[in-house]
């Protein structure tokens, strides 16, 4: 039944792509921005399917467990908050914009070829990353349905995922992004109805998840660092996902983009406070022995606790939709760096429509095969590297995006230094260093700013800044 299920969906979802390719036909804007006609009713689901990926919706209960209740509910906090922060600070200015890409706003307020290539480049990084994780969790769905090998898993769905994003675009991944997400929350709706069901009363049930996982509730489970770092990294990053910022661009208007962020944000909420503060401890109590060495399983080792094969079927679909419309988005953010920001833009200005579309193409091909590669050996913790993947987002780009579009004297010497001070501490705090889980952003978010700062004050704007109070100042919310 589970497996007929799935099916199904693939099924659904390739005819929407086919249906999209037919009319996006060469045309960038379509392919893009899905010819910024988007409504507040599909924005709004847009902007959720592209948020809650594969690590919201599956990892949270096994996080939840592993780490405790305090980091998953920092990053709960951090996801709505920015979703408040980019509707306030950049949503409107960014449409009134009417361009494509986050990149797209740093050329025409910087003028800067450094920033030119930079951003994209950055970009396409912290977004690979982002798909490795997807793709880790795509081929536990796989496996949890098929019983098919890891990595079988791992190729079957991530071809899927490249092959309606190349052939549909935007518009592709906005029309099933509607359906994805309605399915994404019903589906965990009735997950959550059917594991309180089968608790022993919920106070009790809460007790027991305690004794049995101390961890659960205890701060003491990560440094305080991680918390606070998980809080600062999604509250900051979301004015600056890529995949995100896309859905202010395909808006049909400034107000829509607007409203479409702050409805996303409360249905998101509702979905992970039922996600973290049902499933976790219903698989606490529900379940016999847990293996917390692979904590991104335990999402699917409850649902076969307390689920019917249909309901099964359909659980899995809807962590297929989770992954499938966050992963999409990604590719979009990169096959739109690739061939509009860096192709069309840099290297070949006078390229036609259709061959921006053919190289924003094989651009997700090429992504998306080497994240495939990547992804054989996966990270223990999805939200763990997700994480870090916007981290980057947000410490590089934050600081130049909103001191650009709020304050005047922002320079193209200062958004450069902010970006690679940004950029560079995070990576090497990253790598280098043996950090606690989600710190690395408090260290190079500051860093940007002051740098972005001090070097604005003590540089001159050159003449091809946007700074005149008709182009640059603050767009009043």
């Amino acid at each position: 039944m589970a497996i007929a299920i799935v099916v199904l969906y693939f099924m659904v979802l390739v005819v929407i792509g086919v249906m999209a390719h037919r009319r996006v036909k060469g045309s960038t804007d379509e392919f893009f921005v899905a010819g910024r006609s988007l409504g507040t009713f599909t924005n709004s689901w847009a902007f959720l399917a592209s948020l809650a990926s594969g690590g919201s919706v599956l990892a949270t209960v096994g996080t939840g467990l592993a780490l405790g209740w305090p980091y998953g509910s920092a990053l709960l906090a951090g996801a709505p908050v920015g979703f408040v922060v980019a509707s306030i600070l950049v949503a409107r200015p960014l449409r009134q914009l009417g361009r494509y890409t986050v990149p797209d706003y740093f050329r025409w307020r910087y003028n800067s070829k450094i920033i030119a290539w930079t951003v994209p480049i950055i970009i396409v990084l912290a977004s690979s990353a982002y798909i490795v994780a997807q793709l880790k969790g795509a081929s536990i769905v796989a496996t949890y349905v098929l019983g098919v090998d890891y990595r079988w898993g791992l190729w079957g769905a991530g071809i899927a995922f490249v092959l309606y994003v190349a052939i549909g675009g935007f518009l592709s991944v906005t029309w099933n992004d509607i359906f994805q997400g309605i399915l994404m929350v019903a589906a965990v709706a009735g997950f959550a109805v059917a594991v309180l069901t089968a608790m022993d009363g919920y106070g009790a049930s809460y007790n027991e998840a305690m004794d049995r996982f101390p961890n659960l509730g205890a701060f003491a489970a990560l440094p305080m660092a991680s918390y606070v770092g998980a809080l600062v990294t999604w509250a900051a990053a979301i004015s600056v996902t890529p995949h995100v910022i896309m859905r202010v661009y395909s808006s049909k208007d400034v107000r829509s983009a607007r409203i479409s962020l702050n409805v996303a944000m409360l249905i998101f909420g509702a979905m992970m406070l039922m996600i973290t503060f049902v499933l976790t401890p219903g698989a606490a109590v529900l379940m016999g022995d847990i293996d917390l060495s692979d904590p991104d399983a335990v999402f699917f080792a409850l649902s076969e606790t307390v689920l019917n094969p249909l309901m099964q079927g359909i659980i899995a679909a809807a962590v297929l939709a989770a992954i499938m419309s966050t992963t999409a988005g990604l590719l979009m953010a990169c096959n739109s760096a690739v061939a509009h920001d860096i192709y069309a833009t840099l290297l070949k200005p006078d390229a036609s429509e259709k061959s921006i579309v053919r190289v924003a193409g094989a651009t997700t091909w090429v992504i998306g095969l080497i994240a495939i590669v990547l992804a054989m050996n996966p990270p223990e913790f999805l939200v763990v590297l997700y994480t870090a993947a916007v981290g980057l987002l947000a410490a590089s780009c934050f600081a130049p995006m909103v001191l650009g579009i709020w304050w005047s004297k922002a320079t193209t010497s200062g958004a450069i230094a902010g970006l690679l001070a940004g950029s560079i501490s995070f990576a090497v705090a990253f790598i280098g260093f043996d950090m606690p889980a989600s710190s690395e952003v408090l260290i190079g978010l500051p860093l940007s700013i002051v740098a972005m700062v001090v070097v604005s004050l003590v540089t001159k704007p050159a003449e091809h800044e946007h700074e005149s109070e008709e182009d640059s100042a603050p767009v009043h919310v």
